[in-house]
C-alpha cells in the first residue's frame, strides 16, 4: 500500500509540459493514511491519486510515519523551533488563567507559532507552491494566510460549529474561538471548497457571508477490487455493521437502540461496532460503550449479539464490509463521509441518517436507503424490510458501485479541484 502511495505521488509529479505544471500543497492531519486513519487524510490521499502528470502535489505533514520524508513529502515537526524558557513560562501560565483574554491570547499564540513553522516548511521545499490547500480547522489557516504569500484553498472539511452543539460544547470559550477563527479563515481564504452543498450553505448563513467564488467538489473514493466488494451470503449469521466513533455526532447510542429493536425481531442477528469509544452524554453523565449497553439495553441476549471492535485497520474494515449483510450509520450530522463513500464503493447495502452531506450521496431506494435522523425505529424498520429481500440488496449494490465511480472516483474528483485552483489563480 506504502509503495503504490509513493509511486502514485512520483507519476503524478511527472512533467509533461513545464509551462502548465502546477504545484500544490496540501497540509495533512498525518501521513500515510495506512497510520493515519482519518477521514481528511484519506481525501488528500485519494485527490493525489487521481491528480494527472501536469501537476506536482506535496503533502506538509503534521505527524509523519511509516516511510522517510522526501522531497514530495515534508514533516511538519522538523521545522518546530524551541520556545525559549520564557515563552514556556508565559504559556503554561496563560493555560492555567481561566478568563476570555488569557484563554484568546493562548490561542493566537499557539496559531502563530504553528502559522511560523508551516511557513517555513513550505518554503523549503523544492519546488515553490503555485497553490495551498489547508483545512478550515481551528483556523489556523488564517494566520498562516497573514505571514505567506501563497494562495490559499480553504477546505470545509467540518466547521466546528456544526458539530459542537451536539457534544454539548458550545458553552466552552475554546469552542467559541475555535469558531470564530474557523470563520475568519474562510472569510480570508483565496478559495474555498466544500464537499457537500449542505455544509456550504450552513456555512454562508451561520457567518452571514456570500461566498461568490466557493464551489461544491465532493470528497473522492477509488474503485474497490471486484475480490473485496460485498457479496450476498445468506448462509451466514446476519451481521450489521457500523464504523464510527461511539459518541453522540456519528449516533452511537441511536444505533444501539435500533439494534435493540431489530433484534428483538430476530434472533440470529449479530451487531459489530468498529470505532473508538469517546463517550456519549446522557444528561450530565457520560456513559462510554460497555455503560451504555449495560444502562440501557436491558436484554442479556441482545447484549450477547453486540461486539466492540474498537479501532481496526483499513485491511480489517474491508474484510468486515465483505462479509457483513448491512451497514448503518445514524450520523447526526455529516458533511461526506469518507466512510460512507467507501462503504457505498464496496456495494455494501446502506441504511443511513438523511443528515447534511449523507442526502446528496445516497439517493433513496437507489443506492441506499435514507432513515429519519435520531430515528432508532426508522434505521430498524429499513434494515429489517432490506434484510427480507436479498434482491433489493443486490441491487442497491450494483448500483452503489456504478454511482461511486461515476461521481467519485479520485481522477473525477481530481480534474474538478485542479479546474478550481487554476480559477483561483486566474482571479488573483
Amino acid at each position: 500500500m506504502k509503495k503504490s502511495l509513493q509511486k502514485s505521488i512520483k507519476k503524478s509529479a511527472q512533467i509533461n509540459d513545464k509551462n502548465s505544471q502546477l504545484t500544490i500543497g496540501y497540509v495533512s492531519p498525518g501521513w500515510p493514511l495506512s497510520d493515519f486513519p482519518n477521514g481528511i487524510v484519506a481525501y488528500v490521499q485519494n485527490v493525489i491519486v487521481g491528480l494527472n502528470a501536469k501537476t506536482k502535489p506535496i503533502i506538509f505533514a503534521r505527524l509523519l510515519a511509516g516511510f522517510a520524508e522526501t522531497d514530495d513529502v515534508i514533516n511538519l515537526l522538523k521545522f518546530n523551533v524551541d520556545k525559549s524558557p520564557l515563552q514556556k513560562f508565559f504559556d503554561k501560565i496563560l493555560h492555567k488563567i481561566n478568563s476570555p483574554y488569557a484563554r484568546q491570547l493562548s490561542y493566537k499564540r499557539t496559531a502563530v507559532y504553528l502559522a511560523q513553522n508551516q511557513k517555513r516548511a513550505i518554503e523549503s521545499a523544492a519546488a515553490p507552491m503555485d497553490i495551498i490547500e489547508m483545512e478550515e480547522s481551528f483556523g489556523f489557516a488564517y494566520f498562516f494566510m497573514k505571514i505567506s504569500k501563497v494562495p490559499v484553498v480553504t477546505r470545509l472539511h467540518g466547521p466546528w460549529f456544526t458539530m459542537g452543539s451536539i457534544l454539548k460544547a458550545d458553552a466552552d470559550w475554546d469552542y467559541k474561538l475555535r469558531v470564530f477563527y474557523e470563520g475568519q479563515t474562510i472569510i480570508n481564504a483565496h478559495g474555498v471548497t466544500a464537499p457537500s452543498l449542505d455544509v456550504l450553505e450552513k456555512v454562508k448563513q451561520y457567518y452571514g457571508i456570500t461566498l461568490p467564488n466557493a464551489q461544491v467538489i465532493p470528497n473522492p473514493v477509488p474503485a474497490v477490487d471486484e475480490e473485496k466488494q460485498w457479496k450476498l451470503n445468506l448462509k451466514k449469521t446476519p451481521t450489521i455493521l457500523f464504523v464510527g466513533r461511539f459518541d453522540l455526532v456519528k449516533g452511537g447510542d441511536v444505533v444501539l437502540e435500533a439494534f435493540k429493536l431489530i433484534a428483538l425481531k430476530n434472533k440470529q442477528v449479530k451487531l459489530l461496532f468498529v470505532g473508538p469509544d469517546k463517550g456519549i452524554d446522557v444528561k450530565g453523565e457520560i456513559f462510554s460503550f460497555n455503560a451504555y449497553i449495560q444502562k440501557f439495553i436491558a436484554e442479556d441476549s441482545i447484549k450477547k449479539r453486540i461486539q466492540f471492535l474498537g479501532h481496526c485497520d483499513s485491511q480489517s474494515i474491508t474484510e468486515l464490509r465483505m462479509n457483513s449483510l448491512i451497514t448503518v450509520f445514524a450520523s447526526r450530522y455529516e458533511n461526506f463521509p469518507v466512510s460512507l463513500l467507501e462503504a457505498l464503493a464496496a456495494g455494501c447495502p446502506t441504511v443511513a441518517t438523511a443528515v447534511g452531506g449523507i442526502k446528496e450521496i445516497i439517493v433513496n431506494d437507489y443506492n441506499g436507503l435514507l432513515a429519519e435522523s435520531e430515528s432508532a425505529q426508522d434505521i430498524a424498520d429499513k434494515v429489517l424490510a432490506l434484510m427480507d429481500n436479498p434482491a433489493k440488496m443486490q441491487l442497491l449494490s450494483k448500483n452503489a458501485i456504478e454511482d461511486c465511480n461515476k461521481r467519485f472516483s479520485p481522477e473525477v474528483v481530481a480534474a474538478q479541484t485542479v479546474s478550481y485552483y487554476n480559477s483561483v489563480l486566474n482571479r488573483l
